[in-house]
């Protein structure tokens, strides 16, 4: 039988993508200036995506503002969408 009670001990899926960079490439430690050499070297990037996914953009721009007060992305670069004759998305 399935529950219908949602587990509250998870991070939510946008929130935790957003943190993707520091758990692949190091964590910057306790003072926000501090870096490994991992995090240094890629960090910030650049960004191609299409604009389905603006919101989580910012919202990684803020977290990483945040945690690091830089940057993530040095250019971030949105491109158009397939769609088909009535506007709707594509796969």
């Amino acid at each position: 039988m399935l529950s219908t009670q949602q587990e509250e001990d998870v991070l939510d899926t946008w929130f935790s993508s957003g943190l993707l960079p520091f758990a692949s490439l190091g964590w910057a430690g306790q003072g926000r200036r501090e870096t490994t050499p991992d995090l240094a070297r890629i960090y910030p990037t650049t960004l191609k995506t299409g604009n389905g996914i603006l919101l989580w953009v910012v919202q990684v721009v803020m977290l990483g503002l945040n945690l690091t007060e830089r940057l993530p992305f040095e250019t971030v670069v949105l491109h158009g969408l397939p769609c088909d004759g009535g506007g709707h998305k594509t796969s």
